[in-house]
């Protein structure tokens, strides 16, 4: 991977890297589905969620004990398997996307699997939960050597 310019070694230093404790789950709805009830997302009861709507296809990734409680609503789905969120706090901006890019590419070159999606405040990946382990001492690493690298060069300022 091509080394991180000066602007994203600052912005991959800033933030934290959570890990949600809820597995989830992708669930794939026909179009056609009848709406779903906003009290299902409510802050209270669901940490992260996500709903994708496209021409052909509703793409949601909840929780998958909140799935099984939703599951008798639709009559056609399709799901995949057990998902978990790693979650970074940075404002995303027009530089975010180099942010993205070097994730994502860590990531590739590990032969992880991932779903980027962002928020304003947060960029979030999810990931098989097999990879969960993996991904997290890979992305820390990572973290911790711009640190080093960043902390180093502002040392011999």
């Amino acid at each position: 991977m091509p080394a991180p310019s000066a602007d994203i070694k600052k912005l991959l230093t800033r933030p934290n890297l959570t890990v949600f404790p809820e597995d989830y789950i992708a669930v794939y709805l026909p179009i056609d589905v009848k709406t779903i009830p906003g009290e299902w997302f409510l802050p209270a009861t669901t940490r992260f969620a996500t709903v994708i709507q496209e021409p052909n296809l509703i793409t949601m990734i909840v929780p998958h004990r909140k799935w099984f409680r939703m599951q008798s609503m639709f009559n056609k789905y399709d799901v995949s398997g057990a998902l978990k969120v790693v979650s970074f706090d940075v404002k995303l901006s027009l530089e975010a996307g180099s942010f993205r890019v070097a994730v994502a590419s860590l990531l590739a070159e590990s032969n992880i699997n991932s779903i980027p999606i962002s928020s304003f405040k947060r960029y979030h990946i999810i990931v098989p939960k097999a990879d969960l382990p993996r991904t997290v001492k890979i992305l820390r690493k990572f973290l911790d050597s711009l640190k080093k690298k960043r902390t180093g060069s502002s040392k011999k300022s």
